[in-house]
C-alpha cells in the first residue's frame, strides 16, 4: 500500500499545483480522491478484497459528489475521508490510526 499512497499524495501536490497555475484561465483542475476500490488493476485478489470499497459504490457516490457539488475541486468519497484528514486530528490520533488502518491492510483476509 504505501507505493500507491506515495503515488495519491504526488498526485495531490501536483494537482494543487497545477490548479494554482491555471487559476486565471478557463481550465478546471477536478482530484478524485479514491479509497481502497474493488478492482483488477493491480490484480484480481483486489477485486474481491472485502476490505475495498466496491467499484459501484464508489463511482455512484463519485457521481453524486459531482451532481450535487459543482464547485468541489477535491471529489472525496466518505470512506477516503478518514485517510485524507487523518493528520488534521494530531499526531496522537493519525499515529493510532496509521498503525490500525495498516495492521488491517497487512492482515490476511
Amino acid at each position: 500500500m504505501t507505493e500507491r499512497n506515495a503515488t495519491k499524495a504526488a498526485i495531490h501536490s501536483y494537482s494543487q499545483a497545477l490548479r494554482y497555475q491555471l487559476k486565471s484561465t478557463n481550465v478546471e483542475v477536478l482530484e478524485l480522491v479514491p479509497p481502497y476500490v474493488q478492482t483488477e488493476l493491480m490484480g484480481s485478489q483486489q477485486a474481491a478484497d472485502p476490505r475495498a470499497m466496491p467499484l459501484k459504490d464508489y463511482v455512484a457516490e463519485t457521481i453524486e459528489i459531482l451532481k450535487t457539488q459543482p464547485n468541489a475541486t477535491e471529489i472525496l468519497v466518505e470512506r477516503v475521508k478518514p485517510l485524507r484528514f487523518a493528520e488534521e486530528n494530531g499526531k496522537e490520533k493519525y499515529d493510532a490510526f496509521f498503525q490500525q488502518f495498516n495492521d488491517a491492510m497487512m492482515a490476511p483476509h
